[in-house]
């Protein structure tokens, strides 16, 4: 296993790969919002570290700590020892979009072991490496039997590693997908959808709040967030600065400037196409975004300081 291999893709319930991947026996495990990492062992015996796309090792990428926890972890080391033609993937968990518990983070949870065949060991087997070497695995829900969308549904509300749950996934036992090809499935939290678009600006076309993340994320921006937060800190009194306590007024300001501002384009826009759109879900999403850069300028990640009073 001398070179670096991406992990197959998992495909997301609503996708041609996936139908009917709940027809069946199926695996249920936590999924993990954290970056996607492998570990494996080359022909002269030098562990190899890998994010998504790259061998960490040979960029020299120490991947926020993920190479030196592989160095210094004794189950890792001696597993590779022992099996040197195996690949270990898994979630290295660093702050992303969900907050979970410290304890957590910091940590390698192990979720495939594949041998130089391209063969993927069972669950089980996964979890009985996983606790005999010490390594963290996500959360086996168990092993399910024609499991339907709201059983999925129900299970993806529940973390082992904090309050929030990015979602699941699905590993049937004999499922192959219309192509012919074996493949995982997963299901997504539609909260998580909307916390991910607020964190990184993104958005996902094929979730519930589509049409109102679109919007959100064209109107409140850095610029606007900066400009009410200069507004608002010109009618404090006294001496103290702007706080997290203000919050819930930055959010109420923002979102009238955008009604205010934007409005009459944007019910134009929704005029003219086929979206249905939410009121509440658009506020709540934009009052989402507002937080999130207003918790970055408090911080100081984002300055204020010479933006002109009122642009």
């Amino acid at each position: 296993m001398d070179t670096f291999k991406k992990y197959n893709k998992i495909f997301a319930l609503h996708k041609s790969e996936s139908a009917e991947i709940l027809h069946g026996e199926v695996h249920v495990q936590e999924k993990i919002d954290g970056a996607n990492a492998s570990i494996w062992k080359d022909k002269d015996g030098t562990i190899h570290c890998g994010s998504r796309n790259n061998d960490l090792t040979l960029k020299g990428n120490p991947f926020n700590g993920f190479v030196e926890y592989v160095k210094n972890h004794k189950g890792i080391n001696n597993y590779l020892d022992i099996f040197p033609e195996q690949r270990l993937y898994g979630e290295w968990l660093v702050r992303h979009t969900i907050g979970y518990d410290e304890s957590s983070y910091g940590h390698f949870y192990l979720f495939d072991v594949e041998n130089s065949d391209g063969d993927v060991a069972p669950i089980d087997t996964v979890d009985e490496i996983a606790q005999s070497y010490s390594i963290r695995a996500p959360h086996y829900h168990g092993l399910f039997t024609n499991i339907t969308m709201e059983e999925v549904k129900l299970l993806a509300q529940n973390s082992a590693l904090g309050e929030k749950c990015e979602g699941v996934v699905i590993k049937p036992v004999d499922f192959v997908n219309q192509y012919g090809e074996r493949t995982y499935a997963k299901y997504v939290n539609e909260d998580f959808k909307e916390d991910n678009g607020v964190t990184f600006g993104g958005n996902n076309k094929h979730s519930d709040t589509y049409i109102e993340m679109k919007y959100a994320n064209k109107y409140v921006t850095l610029p606007r967030v900066q400009k009410i937060v200069k507004k608002v800190e010109a009618t404090l009194e006294g001496p103290r600065g702007m706080e997290m306590k203000n919050i819930p007024q930055v959010m109420g300001v923002v979102f009238y400037d955008v009604m205010t501002e934007e409005g009459h384009n944007m019910a134009k826009e929704l005029a003219k196409s086929n979206y249905s759109f939410s009121f509440k879900s658009f506020k709540r999403i934009c009052d989402k975004k507002t937080k999130s850069i207003y918790k970055e300028i408090l911080t100081g990640d984002i300055s204020v300081a010479n933006l002109p009073q009122g642009q």
